[in-house]
Protein backbone atom coordinates (compact mmCIF):
# COMPACT_ATOMS: atom_id res chain seq x y z
CA UNK A 1 0.00 0.00 0.00
CA UNK A 2 1.32 3.42 -0.98
CA UNK A 3 1.85 6.18 1.54
CA UNK A 4 1.09 9.55 -0.04
CA UNK A 5 3.31 12.38 1.22
CA UNK A 6 3.28 16.05 0.26
CA UNK A 7 6.47 17.62 1.59
CA UNK A 8 6.40 21.39 2.16
CA UNK A 9 9.63 23.26 2.90
CA UNK A 10 11.84 26.22 2.10
CA UNK A 11 14.80 24.75 0.21
CA UNK A 12 16.22 26.31 -2.97
CA UNK A 13 15.01 24.79 -6.27
CA UNK A 14 17.37 24.24 -9.19
CA UNK A 15 17.10 27.72 -10.74
CA UNK A 16 17.62 29.65 -7.53
CA UNK A 17 20.31 27.31 -6.22
CA UNK A 18 22.47 28.13 -9.22
CA UNK A 19 22.38 31.88 -8.49
CA UNK A 20 21.55 32.25 -4.78
CA UNK A 21 25.06 33.27 -3.68
CA UNK A 22 25.43 35.80 -6.49
CA UNK A 23 21.95 37.27 -5.89
CA UNK A 24 22.22 37.56 -2.11
CA UNK A 25 23.93 40.46 -0.38
CA UNK A 26 25.55 38.87 2.66
CA UNK A 27 26.17 35.32 3.82
CA UNK A 28 23.89 32.54 2.62
CA UNK A 29 23.05 29.71 5.02
CA UNK A 30 22.56 26.25 3.54
CA UNK A 31 21.92 24.18 6.68
CA UNK A 32 18.11 24.17 6.29
CA UNK A 33 18.42 23.59 2.53
CA UNK A 34 20.71 20.60 3.05
CA UNK A 35 18.51 19.16 5.79
CA UNK A 36 15.38 19.36 3.64
CA UNK A 37 17.12 17.91 0.58
CA UNK A 38 18.26 14.98 2.74
CA UNK A 39 14.69 14.45 3.97
CA UNK A 40 13.36 14.51 0.42
CA UNK A 41 16.06 12.08 -0.68
CA UNK A 42 15.16 9.78 2.21
CA UNK A 43 11.44 9.77 1.39
CA UNK A 44 12.12 9.28 -2.31
CA UNK A 45 14.13 6.11 -1.58
CA UNK A 46 11.11 4.44 0.02
CA UNK A 47 9.42 2.26 -2.61
CA UNK A 48 6.03 2.50 -0.89
CA UNK A 49 5.93 6.32 -0.86
CA UNK A 50 4.23 8.53 -3.46
CA UNK A 51 6.00 11.86 -2.97
CA UNK A 52 5.27 15.38 -4.16
CA UNK A 53 7.23 18.45 -3.05
CA UNK A 54 6.40 22.14 -2.67
CA UNK A 55 8.92 24.78 -1.64
CA UNK A 56 8.74 28.47 -0.79
CA UNK A 57 12.46 29.23 -1.20
CA UNK A 58 13.85 31.18 1.74
CA UNK A 59 15.43 34.17 -0.03
CA UNK A 60 16.15 37.58 1.46
CA UNK A 61 14.06 40.54 0.32
CA UNK A 62 14.73 43.06 -2.46
CA UNK A 63 16.35 45.60 -2.65
CA UNK A 64 18.61 45.59 0.43
CA UNK A 65 19.46 41.91 0.73
CA UNK A 66 18.68 40.37 -2.65
CA UNK A 67 19.06 41.55 -6.23
CA UNK A 68 15.83 39.97 -7.50
CA UNK A 69 12.51 41.85 -7.12
CA UNK A 70 10.64 38.79 -8.39
CA UNK A 71 11.29 35.11 -7.74
CA UNK A 72 10.12 33.03 -10.67
CA UNK A 73 8.21 29.81 -10.17
CA UNK A 74 9.60 26.43 -11.13
CA UNK A 75 8.01 23.03 -11.71
CA UNK A 76 10.15 20.04 -12.58
CA UNK A 77 10.63 16.31 -12.15
CA UNK A 78 13.50 15.24 -9.90
CA UNK A 79 14.02 11.50 -9.75
CA UNK A 80 10.65 9.94 -8.94
CA UNK A 81 8.94 13.04 -7.53
CA UNK A 82 7.79 16.46 -8.72
CA UNK A 83 9.03 19.74 -7.27
CA UNK A 84 6.81 22.83 -7.35
CA UNK A 85 8.61 26.04 -6.31
CA UNK A 86 6.41 29.11 -5.95
CA UNK A 87 6.96 32.44 -7.67
CA UNK A 88 6.32 35.66 -5.78
CA UNK A 89 7.07 39.37 -5.51
CA UNK A 90 10.22 39.71 -3.42
CA UNK A 91 10.00 43.45 -2.69
CA UNK A 92 10.33 44.16 1.04
CA UNK A 93 6.99 44.54 2.85
CA UNK A 94 5.13 42.99 -0.11
CA UNK A 95 6.98 39.69 -0.17
CA UNK A 96 5.35 38.09 2.89
CA UNK A 97 1.79 38.50 1.58
CA UNK A 98 2.77 37.58 -1.97
CA UNK A 99 4.65 34.50 -0.79
CA UNK A 100 1.81 33.31 1.44
CA UNK A 101 -0.79 33.69 -1.33
CA UNK A 102 1.35 31.86 -3.88
CA UNK A 103 2.19 29.08 -1.43
CA UNK A 104 -1.47 28.59 -0.46
CA UNK A 105 -2.37 28.25 -4.13
CA UNK A 106 0.46 25.78 -4.81
CA UNK A 107 -0.38 23.60 -1.80
CA UNK A 108 -4.09 23.57 -2.67
CA UNK A 109 -3.24 22.47 -6.20
CA UNK A 110 -1.18 19.56 -4.88
CA UNK A 111 -3.85 18.59 -2.33
CA UNK A 112 -6.45 18.37 -5.09
CA UNK A 113 -4.11 16.15 -7.11
CA UNK A 114 -4.60 13.39 -4.53
CA UNK A 115 -8.40 13.59 -5.02
CA UNK A 116 -9.67 12.28 -1.69
CA UNK A 117 -6.91 9.72 -1.12
CA UNK A 118 -5.22 9.41 2.26
CA UNK A 119 -2.45 11.99 2.37
CA UNK A 120 0.05 13.22 4.93
CA UNK A 121 1.43 16.73 4.54
CA UNK A 122 4.93 16.86 6.04
CA UNK A 123 6.10 20.38 6.90
CA UNK A 124 9.68 21.07 7.90
CA UNK A 125 10.22 23.66 10.63
CA UNK A 126 7.68 25.67 12.66
CA UNK A 127 7.14 28.50 10.17
CA UNK A 128 4.36 31.07 10.08
CA UNK A 129 4.49 31.23 6.27
CA UNK A 130 4.37 27.46 5.77
CA UNK A 131 1.78 26.64 8.45
CA UNK A 132 -0.63 29.50 7.72
CA UNK A 133 -0.54 28.70 3.99
CA UNK A 134 -1.10 24.99 4.62
CA UNK A 135 -4.13 25.36 6.86
CA UNK A 136 -5.61 28.02 4.57
CA UNK A 137 -5.18 25.69 1.59
CA UNK A 138 -6.83 22.81 3.42
CA UNK A 139 -9.99 24.89 3.98
CA UNK A 140 -10.81 24.89 0.29
CA UNK A 141 -10.18 21.22 -0.48
CA UNK A 142 -12.64 19.24 1.60
CA UNK A 143 -10.51 16.08 1.75
CA UNK A 144 -11.20 14.48 5.15
CA UNK A 145 -8.28 12.07 4.70
CA UNK A 146 -5.52 14.69 5.02
CA UNK A 147 -3.22 14.42 8.03
CA UNK A 148 -0.47 16.85 8.97
CA UNK A 149 2.98 16.26 10.44
CA UNK A 150 5.44 18.90 11.62
CA UNK A 151 9.19 18.25 11.78
CA UNK A 152 10.76 20.41 14.51
CA UNK A 153 14.53 20.91 14.03
CA UNK A 154 14.54 23.98 16.34
CA UNK A 155 12.16 25.76 18.70
CA UNK A 156 11.67 29.34 17.39
CA UNK A 157 11.40 30.79 20.90
CA UNK A 158 14.78 29.30 21.78
CA UNK A 159 16.47 30.96 18.81
CA UNK A 160 15.71 34.35 20.38
CA UNK A 161 17.16 33.11 23.69
CA UNK A 162 20.34 32.01 21.89
CA UNK A 163 20.78 35.52 20.51
CA UNK A 164 20.96 36.83 24.07
CA UNK A 165 19.61 40.30 23.23
CA UNK A 166 16.16 41.86 23.40
CA UNK A 167 16.47 44.24 20.46
CA UNK A 168 13.50 45.70 18.63
CA UNK A 169 13.97 43.08 15.94
CA UNK A 170 13.87 40.28 18.51
CA UNK A 171 10.74 41.76 20.08
CA UNK A 172 9.02 41.61 16.70
CA UNK A 173 10.32 38.08 16.18
CA UNK A 174 8.88 37.10 19.57
CA UNK A 175 5.45 38.32 18.48
CA UNK A 176 5.75 36.33 15.24
CA UNK A 177 6.87 33.29 17.23
CA UNK A 178 3.70 33.38 19.32
CA UNK A 179 1.60 33.31 16.15
CA UNK A 180 3.79 30.54 14.74
CA UNK A 181 3.23 28.47 17.86
CA UNK A 182 -0.55 28.88 17.57
CA UNK A 183 -0.43 27.35 14.10
CA UNK A 184 2.13 24.71 15.14
CA UNK A 185 -0.22 23.35 17.79
CA UNK A 186 -2.74 22.41 15.07
CA UNK A 187 -0.69 19.55 13.56
CA UNK A 188 -1.71 15.92 14.00
CA UNK A 189 1.79 14.52 14.59
CA UNK A 190 5.29 15.76 15.36
CA UNK A 191 8.87 14.67 14.70
CA UNK A 192 11.31 16.12 17.25
CA UNK A 193 15.08 16.29 17.33
CA UNK A 194 14.99 15.94 21.13
CA UNK A 195 12.33 14.51 23.40
CA UNK A 196 12.25 17.71 25.48
CA UNK A 197 10.66 19.55 22.54
CA UNK A 198 7.32 18.12 23.62
CA UNK A 199 7.40 20.76 26.39
CA UNK A 200 6.17 23.17 23.70
CA UNK A 201 3.69 21.01 21.77
CA UNK A 202 2.37 18.50 24.35
CA UNK A 203 1.68 15.92 21.67
CA UNK A 204 2.29 13.02 24.04
CA UNK A 205 2.76 9.32 23.23
CA UNK A 206 1.51 8.19 19.83
CA UNK A 207 1.57 11.65 18.30
CA UNK A 208 5.32 12.31 18.42
CA UNK A 209 8.63 10.62 17.71
CA UNK A 210 12.26 11.62 18.20
CA UNK A 211 14.67 11.54 15.27
CA UNK A 212 17.71 13.66 16.43
CA UNK A 213 18.77 14.26 12.84
CA UNK A 214 20.00 12.46 9.75
CA UNK A 215 22.85 12.22 7.28
CA UNK A 216 22.37 12.17 3.54
CA UNK A 217 22.77 8.65 2.12
CA UNK A 218 24.82 10.11 -0.71
CA UNK A 219 27.52 11.08 1.80
CA UNK A 220 28.04 7.48 2.90
CA UNK A 221 31.23 6.74 1.00
CA UNK A 222 33.33 3.56 1.16
CA UNK A 223 35.28 3.35 4.41
CA UNK A 224 38.66 3.81 2.77
CA UNK A 225 37.54 7.27 1.61
CA UNK A 226 37.11 8.42 5.22
CA UNK A 227 40.57 7.46 6.41
CA UNK A 228 42.75 10.35 7.46
CA UNK A 229 45.74 11.43 5.47
CA UNK A 230 47.89 10.51 8.44
CA UNK A 231 50.96 12.45 9.36
CA UNK A 232 53.53 10.76 11.57
CA UNK A 233 54.40 14.10 13.08
CA UNK A 234 51.12 15.84 13.91
CA UNK A 235 47.68 15.44 15.44
CA UNK A 236 45.02 17.72 13.95
CA UNK A 237 42.07 19.03 15.97
CA UNK A 238 39.33 20.39 13.69
CA UNK A 239 36.25 22.54 14.25
CA UNK A 240 33.83 23.17 11.38
CA UNK A 241 30.69 25.27 11.69
CA UNK A 242 29.27 28.57 12.82
CA UNK A 243 31.77 30.80 14.62
CA UNK A 244 29.44 32.23 17.24
CA UNK A 245 30.90 32.81 20.68
CA UNK A 246 27.95 31.00 22.24
CA UNK A 247 29.05 27.82 20.45
CA UNK A 248 32.40 27.83 22.24
CA UNK A 249 34.85 28.09 19.36
CA UNK A 250 37.00 30.75 21.08
CA UNK A 251 36.92 28.53 24.18
CA UNK A 252 38.38 25.75 22.02
CA UNK A 253 41.16 28.08 20.87
CA UNK A 254 41.89 28.88 24.55
CA UNK A 255 42.04 25.16 25.36
CA UNK A 256 44.45 24.56 22.50
CA UNK A 257 46.79 27.40 23.42
CA UNK A 258 46.75 26.76 27.18
CA UNK A 259 47.15 23.00 26.70
CA UNK A 260 50.40 23.38 24.75
CA UNK A 261 49.79 20.09 22.97
CA UNK A 262 53.04 18.94 21.29
CA UNK A 263 53.04 18.25 17.55
CA UNK A 264 49.40 19.31 17.23
CA UNK A 265 47.54 21.83 15.07
CA UNK A 266 44.10 23.39 15.54
CA UNK A 267 42.16 23.89 12.32
CA UNK A 268 39.06 26.11 12.24
CA UNK A 269 36.69 26.78 9.38
CA UNK A 270 33.40 28.64 9.27
CA UNK A 271 31.98 32.14 9.50
CA UNK A 272 30.45 34.23 12.26
CA UNK A 273 31.02 36.92 14.85
CA UNK A 274 34.37 35.58 16.11
CA UNK A 275 35.93 35.06 12.67
CA UNK A 276 38.28 38.05 12.84
CA UNK A 277 39.41 37.20 16.36
CA UNK A 278 40.20 33.63 15.31
CA UNK A 279 41.98 34.79 12.18
CA UNK A 280 44.15 37.06 14.36
CA UNK A 281 44.99 34.13 16.65
CA UNK A 282 46.04 32.14 13.60
CA UNK A 283 48.32 34.98 12.51
CA UNK A 284 49.97 34.97 15.94
CA UNK A 285 50.15 31.19 16.40
CA UNK A 286 51.52 29.09 13.50
CA UNK A 287 49.88 25.97 14.98
CA UNK A 288 46.40 27.45 14.45
CA UNK A 289 45.07 27.42 10.88
CA UNK A 290 42.00 29.48 10.05
CA UNK A 291 40.32 28.54 6.76
CA UNK A 292 37.30 30.85 6.94
CA UNK A 293 34.05 29.84 5.26
CA UNK A 294 34.45 26.72 3.11
CA UNK A 295 31.98 24.71 1.06
CA UNK A 296 30.77 21.29 2.18
CA UNK A 297 33.22 19.46 -0.07
CA UNK A 298 36.19 21.28 1.42
CA UNK A 299 34.86 20.72 4.95
CA UNK A 300 34.65 16.97 4.32
CA UNK A 301 38.19 16.99 2.93
CA UNK A 302 39.46 18.69 6.10
CA UNK A 303 37.59 16.15 8.24
CA UNK A 304 39.32 13.32 6.42
CA UNK A 305 42.69 14.86 7.25
CA UNK A 306 41.91 15.54 10.91
CA UNK A 307 42.43 13.12 13.79
CA UNK A 308 40.14 14.75 16.37
CA UNK A 309 36.85 16.53 15.58
CA UNK A 310 35.78 18.94 18.32
CA UNK A 311 32.46 20.54 19.23
CA UNK A 312 33.01 22.82 22.25
CA UNK A 313 29.38 23.94 22.47
CA UNK A 314 28.50 24.39 26.18
CA UNK A 315 25.36 23.05 27.87
CA UNK A 316 24.61 26.44 29.45
CA UNK A 317 21.21 27.86 28.56
CA UNK A 318 17.76 26.30 28.67
CA UNK A 319 17.69 26.07 24.86
CA UNK A 320 20.30 23.27 24.86
CA UNK A 321 17.57 20.87 26.07
CA UNK A 322 15.79 21.46 22.78
CA UNK A 323 18.79 21.15 20.48
CA UNK A 324 20.65 18.26 18.91
CA UNK A 325 23.79 19.55 17.13
CA UNK A 326 23.80 18.15 13.58
CA UNK A 327 27.58 18.31 13.81
CA UNK A 328 27.42 15.22 16.05
CA UNK A 329 26.15 13.03 13.20
CA UNK A 330 28.46 14.63 10.65
CA UNK A 331 31.53 14.11 12.84
CA UNK A 332 30.71 10.49 13.70
CA UNK A 333 30.06 9.68 10.03
CA UNK A 334 33.60 10.87 9.28
CA UNK A 335 34.88 7.96 11.39
CA UNK A 336 37.06 10.16 13.56
CA UNK A 337 37.57 10.73 17.29
CA UNK A 338 34.83 13.13 18.45
CA UNK A 339 35.21 15.19 21.64
CA UNK A 340 32.34 17.35 22.90
CA UNK A 341 30.46 18.32 26.03
CA UNK A 342 27.70 16.10 27.35
CA UNK A 343 24.70 18.10 26.12
CA UNK A 344 21.20 17.39 27.48
CA UNK A 345 19.72 16.88 24.00
CA UNK A 346 22.03 13.95 23.15
CA UNK A 347 20.55 10.51 23.98
CA UNK A 348 22.55 7.95 25.98
CA UNK A 349 22.88 5.68 22.92
CA UNK A 350 25.65 7.98 21.65
CA UNK A 351 27.76 7.72 24.80
CA UNK A 352 29.82 4.77 23.59
CA UNK A 353 31.06 6.69 20.56
CA UNK A 354 31.71 10.20 21.91
CA UNK A 355 34.48 11.44 24.20
CA UNK A 356 33.14 13.68 26.97
CA UNK A 357 35.36 15.85 29.22
CA UNK A 358 34.69 15.44 32.95
CA UNK A 359 33.12 18.91 32.96
CA UNK A 360 33.07 21.97 30.72
CA UNK A 361 36.15 23.72 32.12
CA UNK A 362 39.31 24.39 30.12
CA UNK A 363 41.21 22.08 32.47
CA UNK A 364 38.78 19.20 31.82
CA UNK A 365 39.03 19.70 28.08
CA UNK A 366 42.80 19.79 28.18
CA UNK A 367 42.83 16.59 30.26
CA UNK A 368 40.42 14.81 27.90
CA UNK A 369 42.40 15.73 24.77
CA UNK A 370 45.62 14.55 26.41
CA UNK A 371 43.88 11.31 27.40
CA UNK A 372 42.72 10.79 23.82
CA UNK A 373 46.18 11.43 22.45
CA UNK A 374 47.67 8.89 24.88
CA UNK A 375 45.30 6.12 23.76
CA UNK A 376 46.60 3.29 21.62
CA UNK A 377 45.93 3.98 17.96
CA UNK A 378 44.11 0.64 17.63
CA UNK A 379 41.71 1.46 20.49
CA UNK A 380 40.90 4.89 19.06
CA UNK A 381 40.38 3.47 15.59
CA UNK A 382 38.06 0.73 16.88
CA UNK A 383 35.86 3.26 18.67
CA UNK A 384 35.89 5.62 15.70
CA UNK A 385 34.81 2.86 13.31
CA UNK A 386 32.07 1.79 15.70
CA UNK A 387 30.72 5.36 15.75
CA UNK A 388 30.67 5.52 11.98
CA UNK A 389 28.91 2.14 11.74
CA UNK A 390 26.31 3.32 14.27
CA UNK A 391 25.46 6.35 12.11
CA UNK A 392 25.32 4.37 8.87
CA UNK A 393 23.18 1.69 10.48
CA UNK A 394 20.70 3.99 12.20
CA UNK A 395 20.84 7.66 11.20
CA UNK A 396 20.93 7.89 7.40
CA UNK A 397 18.10 9.78 5.71
CA UNK A 398 16.64 6.59 4.23
CA UNK A 399 16.51 4.90 7.64
CA UNK A 400 15.16 7.94 9.48
CA UNK A 401 12.54 8.63 6.82
CA UNK A 402 11.54 4.97 6.95
CA UNK A 403 10.86 5.50 10.66
CA UNK A 404 8.78 8.59 9.84
CA UNK A 405 6.73 6.68 7.24
CA UNK A 406 6.06 3.89 9.73
CA UNK A 407 5.10 6.51 12.31
CA UNK A 408 2.69 8.12 9.82
CA UNK A 409 1.02 4.76 9.23
CA UNK A 410 0.47 4.08 12.93
CA UNK A 411 -3.00 5.63 13.28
Amino acid sequence: MKTNILFVGRFYPKGILDTIVADTRGAVGFSNHNFEKSLIEGFSRAEDVELRVVTAPMVFSYPHNNRRPFIRKEHYLEGNHTVRSIGFCNVAALNILSERMALTKAIRKELKAFAGEELTVVVNTPSLILSSALFKAMEGVGNKNIRTLLIVPDIPECMVEMDGRMSMKNRLVSVMNRRTREYSLRYDKYVYLTGAMDDFYHAGPGRSMVMEGLVDDRRVTPEKATEATKSAAKEIILYTGTLRRIFGVTFLADVFEKGCFPDTELWICGSGETAEELAERARRNPNIKFFGLVDSGRALELQRQATILANPRPSEGNYTRYSFPSKTLEYLLAGKTVVMNRLPGIPAEYDGYLHYPADESREAWIAKIREIMSMRAEDREQRDKAGRAFIIGNKTASRQCRRIVDFINRH
